[in-house]
C-alpha cells in the first residue's frame, strides 16, 4: 500500500557553503558574498543535436554571478540535552542565463540528544534540503547520489531519523534505530523516478571487546515506495557485521560489511524480481597534527537513479578529504569522490541494465582568517559525469571568491 508522509527536516550545504562556531556563546550568525564563475549552469551535454543537422544544441552555457549565503547556528546544552540546530538560505544570481536569473536554496539540520541515565539514551536528528545541485538534494547524507545531474526548481529532500542505545550489560549495549527519507522534485523528468519515499528501520547487538573497539551485529529492512514510478517500489533485508576501532589516539576507523537482499514489490514478465549484492560501509579518519585531519571511505550499495527504463543503481563510491592548517590563519581543505554505478533492471522491455556510468567530484578551498569576525575564501570545484548512456555525459568548472562575516 502506497503511503506518503511528507516530513520535515534539515541538510547541511557541503563544500560549497562553510560555517564557523563561536566559542563564546550558543548562537552563530554568518553572512557570506562571493562571486563565481560556473562553465556548465545547467550541467549540460553540448553534444546534443536536437536538430539532426550535424551541429550540436549548445546547452552548455556559462556565467559569471554572484551568491549570498546568511545563517544561523546555534548549540544549547542542558542537564541531560544537548540541542543544536542551523538553518542557511542561498541566493544565487546569474549574469548571463537563459530565462530565470537567480536561484534560491534553504538548508539546515537539528539534532537533539538525550540521556535519560546512564544505561539509555536516544538521539534524534533531522537533515532538510529545497535546492537545484546533485551534492545539496540528490541523496541522503553519506549515500551514494541518486541524481546527478543538475535539476531546476525547487526540490525538497528531508532525511530524519532517531536512535535509542540501551546498555544490556557489561560490554552490551543495543541500538534501535529508524530513517526516513523523503524526495519530492518539482522538475517532471526526475519527479517521474525519483519522488519516492523509503523507510528503514534497523536493529544493532554492540560488544565492547576492549577499549579501543567495539563490535556489531546489524540488521536493517529497507522499504521503498515511489509516487510515480510504482515499478520501483522495492523491500531490502540487510545484513552486516561491524567493527569500530581506535589503533591510536590520532587514527580511527569503522566498517559494515555484509550483504543486501532486495526484492522489487511490482515485478511484471521480463522484469528482474530479485537480486543480492554486497554492502560494504568503511573509513578512516586520522589527525595528523593539530587542526589537520584526512579522511577516506567506501561504500558500496544501491540507490535511486533518474534514468528511465530501469530499476536502480549498484554503486560504489570512494571518497576522501584533508583539511590542513597551514597558518594559524590559513586552513586549506581538499575533498573528493568517485561514484561507479551500475544499471539494473529492464522497465517495458526496454532499458539499459548492465551499462555503467562514473562520476567524479573534486573540489579546493583556501580560507583566511582576517580577524575574529571575518574570513576570506577562494574555492575550486571541478564534476564529472561519464556514461554509457548517450546525452548524460558532462563536465563542469566552477570558481568561487568572497568573504565571509561570523559573529
Amino acid at each position: 500500500m502506497k503511503k506518503l508522509i511528507k516530513a520535515a527536516g534539515l541538510l547541511t550545504a557541503g563544500a560549497a557553503i562553510s560555517t564557523a562556531a563561536f566559542a563564546e556563546g550558543p548562537y552563530t550568525l554568518s553572512a557570506g558574498l562571493r562571486g563565481f564563475y560556473d562553465d556548465n549552469i545547467f550541467t549540460g551535454n553540448n553534444k546534443v543535436d536536437i536538430d539532426g543537422d550535424g551541429l550540436a544544441d549548445q546547452r552548455k552555457q556559462s556565467s559569471f554571478g554572484f551568491e549570498v549565503t546568511p545563517g544561523v547556528r546555534f548549540s544549547v546544552p542542558l542537564d541531560n540535552t544537548t540541542l543544536s540546530a542551523g538553518y542557511t538560505y542561498g541566493l544565487r544570481y546569474y549574469e548571463d542565463r537563459p530565462g530565470r536569473s537567480y536561484d534560491q536554496f534553504h538548508l539546515a539540520d537539528v539534532k537533539v540528544d538525550h540521556a535519560f541515565n546512564e544505561r539509555y539514551k536516544v538521539s534524534l536528528f533531522d537533515n532538510f534540503a529545497v535546492a537545484q545541485e546533485p551534492e545539496q538534494v540528490g541523496s541522503s547524507p553519506g549515500a551514494p547520489n541518486s541524481q546527478l545531474l543538475r535539476a531546476e526548481g525547487s526540490n525538497l529532500r528531508n532525511t530524519a531519523g532517531v536512535d535509542f542505545t540501551a546498555a544490556l550489560a557489561s560490554q552490551w549495549s543495543a541500538v534501535l534505530g529508524y530513517r526516513n527519507s523523503y524526495y519530492d522534485y518539482e522538475a517532471q523528468q526526475f519527479g517521474d523516478f525519483l519522488d519516492r519515499i523509503e523507510h528503514l528501520p534497523s536493529l544493532g547487538l554492540r560488544y565492547q571487546l576492549d577499549p579501543k573497539t567495539v563490535t556489531s551485529l546489524n540488521y536493517q529492512y529497507g522499504d521503498n515506495n515511489y509516487k510515480t514510478a510504482n515499478e520501483r517500489d522495492s523491500r531490502s533485508h540487510y545484513f552486516f557485521a561491524g567493527v569500530d576501532h581506535s589503533f591510536t589516539a590520532r587514527l580511527v576507523g569503522a566498517v559494515r560489511a555484509g550483504a543486501q537482499m532486495i526484492e522489487w514489490d511490482n515485478a511484471q514478465g521480463g522484469q528482474r524480481a530479485d537480486a543480492t549484492n554486497p554492502y560494504i560501509d568503511a573509513n578512516l579518519t586520522y589527525a595528523y597534527s593539530e587542526g589537520s585531519t584526512a579522511q577516506l571511505g567506501v561504500r558500496h550499495g544501491r540507490n535511486a537513479t533518474d534514468l528511465v527504463g530501469v530499476l536502480d543503481q549498484q554503486s560504489t563510491l570512494v571518497y576522501g578529504s584533508i583539511n590542513h592548517q597551514i597558518t594559524a590563519r590559513l586552513r586549506a581543505s581538499l575533498v573528493g569522490q568517485y561514484q561507479n554505478a551500475e544499471f539494473v533492471g529492464v522497465v517495458d522491455g526496454v532499458g539499459a541494465d548492465g551499462s555503467s556510468e562514473n562520476f567524479v567530484s573534486l573540489g579546493f578551498t583556501l580560507n583566511y582568517q582576517i580577524n575574529t569576525y571575518l574570513s576570506a575564501e577562494a574555492a575550486y570545484y571541478f564534476d564529472r559525469l561519464s556514461s554509457k548512456i548517450d546525452l548524460r555525459d558532462y563536465d563542469r568548472n566552477r570558481v568561487f571568491v568572497g568573504v565571509r562575516a561570523t559573529y
